[in-house]
């Protein structure tokens, strides 16, 4: 699993994405970023698992 962290920008107004302390990105809302995070995740994992099987 990774660390996801979400963290709001006041004077951009967008929230920042994190993944494992590395910047990923930026949202509109909190759950945009929610849900790209959990996307991100999803897809990182796959590759791992897949990688892992070859």
């Amino acid at each position: 699993m990774y660390e996801k962290t979400i963290i709001y920008d006041p004077e951009t107004r967008d929230f920042a994405m994190y993944l494992d302390g590395e910047l990923v990105g930026f949202a509109r809302t909190y759950q945009e970023a929610e849900a790209t995070l959990d996307e991100l995740e999803s897809e990182l994992l796959w590759e791992e698992t897949h990688r892992e099987a070859a």
